[in-house]
């Protein structure tokens, strides 16, 4: 049963990464309103309904790994080991996921950043899934915090914006990933550091 269930869930999401890789192709090479569900499916050799049974908008065809992403941040961040910061497992999470994003084929990189760039409703799909991220991350780092204590907030908002480093080679085309590397290990050390010094100027000898 386990087996089967197992199975089940591998072609689901075989099916899954397929869907998202056909609509993106589409969509970069014809434009993303020009290109309808119908198309997507049949490029696909799959029903419409099918690709409605995995994807509840269009936008979500092209963002589709997003939302794995953040949900792993979460996990890391509830089940890291009680002497590790959360600003460390965050950390290790965003350079898992910079690496993944470099292993991605070139075109499919690509073909992400013209889709956000040039489709506006993508870039709101986008927006609207940080948005989320950080509701769903001050709700994590708000437990067992005092009430009207603002830290969950802050963390969580630079935490939002310290892993959208990972993406460099999606939306900058940085194609040197030890580059990625090393801005998101400056990006975090400064954070941990902290920012009270940052803007003042130093006193010329």
């Amino acid at each position: 049963m386990d087996d089967e269930e197992g199975l089940r869930a591998r072609k689901k999401r075989e099916t899954r990464r397929l869907l998202s890789e056909v609509a993106t192709r589409l969509f970069a090479e014809r434009g993303f309103d020009r290109v309808t569900i119908a198309e997507v499916a049949q490029a696909a050799n799959v029903s419409e309904k099918t690709v409605f049974n995995y994807f509840a908008t269009k936008e979500d065809l092209v963002v589709d790994g997003r939302r794995e992403v953040d949900a792993d941040l979460l996990r890391m961040l509830r089940e890291r080991l009680p002497s590790e910061s959360g600003l460390d497992a965050a950390r290790k999470h965003t350079l898992a996921v910079a690496e993944r994003m470099t292993a991605l084929p070139a075109w499919r990189r690509a073909a992400f950043r013209k889709l956000v760039q040039h489709a506006p409703s993508v870039h709101a799909r986008m927006r609207q899934l940080s948005i989320e991220q950080e509701r769903e991350l001050v709700a994590l780092l708000s437990e067992g915090t005092p009430p009207g204590d603002v830290t969950p907030q802050l963390v969580a908002g630079v935490l939002g914006i310290l892993g959208q480093l990972a993406y460099r080679s999606v939306t900058d085309g940085e194609r040197d990933h030890d580059a990625i590397v090393r801005s998101i290990d400056a990006a975090y050390e400064r954070v941990a550091k902290g920012l009270g010094d940052f803007g003042v100027k130093k006193r010329r000898r």
